[in-house]
């Protein structure tokens, strides 16, 4: 079994990523050390309740987001997540067309 921490704190820096804030944003919003947020992130610390709740807050997201690893991802979740990021590339044709291409290629 993996190590909840590590599991943990990789979901936190996903979410923090695609959400496109830096660890010293998303430290500021939640009122922790950068490098407190960063111990965070590589599972050496867990963070407290308070401070979960103002993370859930800063990403907006259900609390339930933060705990769905990628082994337990329901299949519904991970469709609405691709389909998110696609809206991100409306109107940009040529990326649009490769990642077209790319997934007939697995077909």
């Amino acid at each position: 079994m993996a190590d909840i921490k590590k599991q943990l704190g990789q979901r936190i820096k996903y979410l923090r990523k695609c959400r496109g804030l830096s660890q010293e944003k998303l430290a500021e919003l939640i009122g922790l050390s950068t490098r407190g947020l960063g111990n965070v992130e590589t599972g050496r610390h867990f963070m407290a309740l308070s401070n979960i709740e103002k993370l859930i807050e800063a990403l907006d997201i259900e609390p339930y987001e933060l705990f769905i690893f990628d082994k337990d991802l329901p299949p519904n979740i991970i469709f609405d997540d691709v389909v998110e990021k696609l809206e991100k590339f409306k109107g940009n044709n040529k990326r649009l067309y490769a990642i077209s291409a790319f997934l007939d290629s697995l077909n």
